[in-house]
Order: C-alpha cells, then structure tokens, then sequence
C-alpha cells in the first residue's frame, strides 16, 4: 500500500499535515507532492509541521489562466504517476483549488483511488465561490472516499447521488492542527514571529482581517476597505491587523488606501500559522472570507464577520457564531456594532473535536 497526498496551498497544508503525522505511527509508505500552487505562502509552513514534500512541481506561471493552470497541474501529477518508482494504491487531496480537481482527475485516468478530505461542501452557486465550487463538485465525482467534516456535508453529497458506503464524517482535521499548536503550554507566552505585531498590546481590543476571494477583488475590496476605516475611525480603542494576501488585486489597493494612514490600523504580509493562532486567539472578533478562519474562530471563542454572501460552512451560522455580511460596508459596520453590544454564545467548535487525523487513518489503511 501506498498514498500519496497531493498539496498545492497553505490551507491544504494546514489541513493534510495532521493525516500525514498520524500516518507516520503505522509502517505505510508514502509520497507527499506539492505542486506549490501558492508557493510563497505555503513554504514557511512546512518547517512548522516539521514534514517536507518529496518532490515539488511548481506548476504556477505569472499571468497565467485557471485553463493553463489546470493543464499544467494536471500534466505535472501526471508526469509524477509516471516516473515514480512505486505507484500510489490511495491518492489523497484536501479542499477545493485547481490543485484538488486535477489530483482528482488525475487519479481518475489512471484508475488510482482518490480520497477527498473536506469532502461535500456546497455553496449552490458556482460563482461563489469561483472557480472553488465546481472544483470540489469534480473532486466529488472522482473520489473514491468522501471525507466529511459535518452531517450538513454528508447530506449534500447524499443528495447528488454519492454511495452512503464511501462517504465517512470524520470533522475537520484544521481543528486536529490548531491543537498541535494550541495545547502548547507555551502557546499563550510566544512572541510574535512578525515584529509588527507588538503594537497590538498598546490596544484594549484586536480584530484580525483577511481577505483573498476573487469575488472580493474591485469595487467589493474599496467597500470592505471603506468598513475597515470607518471601524478604526469610531473604535480607537481597537488595533485592525489586516493580514495581506500577495495577489497584487488586494495587496497594492489595501497598501494604496487611507487604511496605511491610520495608527490603529496595522497592515501586515502574510501570518506564520503561530501568528494567525495566537492573533485569533486574542481577537474580539475576525474579518475574513477565509474557510479556514471560520473553522479556527469558534476554537477560541472568537465569531467571525464573513465577507461572503453565502458559505459553504453554514454549521457556524447555524450557531450564531459566524455571520454572513458581504462586502457592504453599511452590514459590516452594523453586524461588527451589533457583537459589541451582543457577543454570542459559544459551546463547541462545530467543525471537529481533534481526533479527525486518526479516524481518516484508520479508514485509509483499512482499505
């Protein structure tokens, strides 16, 4: 027996590096490919889980289309099926990116099963996200073995037709990496990595912001950047750490605004995951339409704005801890002034329980 386990971005990192940990206790032989779809964000990353890939493929070029990304991708996992020694029995692949659709797809040609991991997600609308929500749609089709993080996952692959025997609820293993990190007895004294956030001690309250979709590029990012300023204008009590993703649509229209004349507002590059965890950690609350934010936030007891019209993660909203606010500047503002006088009301994080990595394996190596 043999898996591979496919990873192009951070969030897949984050996400597989657990399965991977877990997978190292049982005599199983295993490749990891990174395709480095998101190299530079994914590159600090491996050195925190203490794992390495066996071999990257670097299939991303400036400028290049989602066509030209998807053929390259596909043409790079395929050119490692062929030349590796010993061919994967299980491919494993986590998400929804260009990455995940073609290792799906891949795996599909050559009669390889394909394990998707965060299996079932559903938006209903294949603009938002786009290209994400027919990506994991194709994943579905080719997998093999449906790893689902909830019961509301589940049921949407039940409704399309998927066979309730491959289909396994398992959580979300972002919850299994948060505790590798957070069970630390150390976790709550580390210093910051980035120098920068030493000025949120200065401050009674910290929000942390990101913000990467493609249907937040344009006018929807000048709204949000509208929001953000007009919350650091009226809550000079509060530190803004908007964390800012490379893609030159968000990055040079955030670092161009009025948001970089503001004290209270602290514009960042990318966070190292302790970071981001320990920044959730003490945040009154988050902005973000990141999935990975809304899974982590409830960990810590820390509700999260969601600049999206709609999720593919409703479990959140469902418990009144993630509200669902767009990119309209008058809805964040009003939503953000309403959690100040109302926080919610947390119980349990209602994506996992940290014990998501074991049950994947034993699953996996049962087959």
């Amino acid at each position: 027996m043999k898996i591979t386990f496919i990873i192009g971005t951070r969030p897949e990192l984050i996400k597989v590096a657990p399965v991977i940990l877990e997978l190292k206790k049982h005599k199983v032989d295993f490749d990891i490919v990174n395709t480095a779809q998101h190299k530079d964000l994914l590159d600090p990353y491996w050195d925190t889980f203490g794992i390495e890939p066996t071999i990257v493929l670097d299939v991303m070029v400036a400028g290049q289309s989602l066509s030209s990304l998807t053929e390259r991708a596909i043409n790079a996992i395929q050119s490692y099926i062929d030349t590796v020694a010993v061919k994967p029995t299980i491919i494993l692949a986590q998400g929804d990116t260009t990455t995940v659709m073609a290792a799906s797809l891949v795996s599909f040609y050559n009669k390889i099963k394909f394990a998707h991991l965060e299996a079932g997600l559903r938006s209903f609308d294949f603009d938002n996200p786009f290209p994400e929500e027919m990506n994991r749609r194709i994943a579905s089709i080719a997998a093999e073995m449906h790893f689902c993080p909830t019961e509301v996952s589940k049921t949407n692959l039940l409704n399309e037709g998927i066979d309730a025997n491959k289909i396994f609820v398992i959580g979300n293993t972002v919850v299994d990496s948060l505790n590798l990190v957070v069970n630390n007895d150390n976790f709550k004294n580390l210093k910051w990595l980035n120098l920068d956030l030493d000025k949120t001690e200065n401050y009674a309250k910290k929000v942390l912001i990101t913000c990467h979709r493609r249907e937040n590029h344009g006018d929807n990012l000048s709204n949000i950047i509208e929001a953000v300023h007009e919350l650091a204008m009226s809550n000079k009590d509060t530190v803004y750490v908007w964390t800012l993703h490379p893609n030159p649509n968000v990055r040079g229209k955030v670092l161009d605004s009025k948001l970089s004349k503001l004290d209270n507002v602290i514009l960042v590059k990318p966070l190292e995951y302790l970071d981001l965890l320990k920044m959730l950690n003490i945040s009154f609350c988050a902005i973000s339409d990141s999935g990975g934010i809304q899974e982590e936030a409830p960990s810590f007891n820390t509700p999260v704005l969601v600049l999206r019209e709609t999720t593919e993660r409703p479990e959140g909203v469902t418990e009144g801890v993630a509200f669902l606010v767009g990119s309209d500047c008058e809805k964040i503002v009003k939503k953000y002034n309403d959690l100040k006088m109302n926080p919610p009301v947390f119980t349990k994080n209602p994506y996992g329980d940290g014990f998501s990595s074991s049950k994947i394996i034993r699953h996996l190596i049962s087959k």
